[in-house]
């Protein structure tokens, strides 16, 4: 019974854990959804992450799930898409990251300016 009672987003961070800096992203603590912080139907992003069976993957990170011409992985700070879920869990920055699942937010592309992966 205690199970039914944790709060809905107490899932989510099993999921946000997988992908790089999942759980950074400015006011999102349901990056797969459209409703970004109460959940309910997927985004782009979320059927994406489902289609890479919730595996960070290099196709995953090169996809544009938000068709906003940023990678998922250059929004998550990850535009090489070197991170690996609890194997390799580097990213080569935190702070800026962006919604890869809603196009209305980008990151600053002087983040990656420079770095050849």
């Amino acid at each position: 019974i205690s199970a039914l009672a944790a709060p809905p987003a107490s899932g989510y961070s099993m999921y946000a854990m997988r992908v790089p800096n999942g759980d950074k992203v400015p006011g999102v603590t349901a990056l797969g959804h459209l409703d970004p912080v109460l959940a309910g139907p997927m985004n782009e992003f979320g059927m994406d992450m489902i289609d890479a069976d919730f595996h960070w993957t290099r196709d995953f990170c090169m996809k544009d799930s938000d068709g906003d011409g940023q990678t998922n992985g250059q929004e998550l700070g990850d535009p090489c898409c070197e991170f690996v879920y609890r194997k390799n869990p580097v990213v080569r920055w935190s702070e800026g990251v962006s919604h890869p699942g809603d196009a209305s937010f980008k990151s600053d592309p002087k983040l990656w300016e420079g770095i050849v992966c």
